[in-house]
């Protein structure tokens, strides 16, 4: 266990361990940042550990860049002790990887499930026939809703043209409506 102990404060004494961390996780942070400007890459991306979910690839990255600059700015900008070091640098990482989890669980927040529309809500609404209705047969129609416009598949018992105006008297499943000119 002793040697395991100079080895480990050896190893931290020279500065490559620390290198080794700030270099990998700058590198792994300019790709992450990469990626998610072109839009390539998951949602799901946390490793699942019994219910460890904030630990993601970005706190990861966080955890490593870091403990190695940190670790690197101690030793030698302040002239700490290698244990002092490796003790402010286990604390910069665990505050990144706190402050990156905290600012994932509030972007969380942000999102929306976007404008909720029912089917339903549209039955006595009037919409204009957007593609033609064939007589018993499938067309689109044109209604706005909550300050939306939607466009959702309708039938008839008779043709109905391109810019007619129609009331939608029923549903008949949960995509298509069922719809009548309006002069009637």
């Amino acid at each position: 266990m002793t040697d395991f102990i100079a080895t480990l404060q050896t190893t931290l004494s020279q500065d490559a361990f620390y290198w080794f961390c700030a270099l990998a996780g700058s590198g792994m942070f300019v790709i992450q940042f990469l990626l998610t400007l072109f839009g390539i890459g998951d949602d799901q991306d946390h490793f699942d550990v019994q219910n460890f979910k904030w630990l993601t690839k970005q706190t990861v990255t966080g955890f490593l860049m870091f403990f190695g600059w940190v670790g690197l700015t101690c030793k030698k900008e302040f002239v700490m002790t290698s244990t002092l070091s490796a003790v402010c640098a286990v604390a910069g990482g665990l505050i990144a990887v706190v402050v990156t989890a905290f600012i994932f669980k509030m972007a969380k927040k942000l999102r929306s499930p976007g404008a909720v529309f029912r089917l339903e809500e549209a039955i006595g609404k009037e919409a204009f026939v957007y593609q033609r209705i064939p007589k018993n047969g499938l067309g689109k129609i044109s209604i706005s809703l909550n300050n939306l416009t939607h466009e959702i598949d309708a039938m008839a018992h008779e043709e109905i043209s391109s810019f007619t105006q129609v009331q939608i008297v029923k549903t008949m499943d949960d995509k298509i409506v069922i719809v009548v000119p309006k002069d009637r």
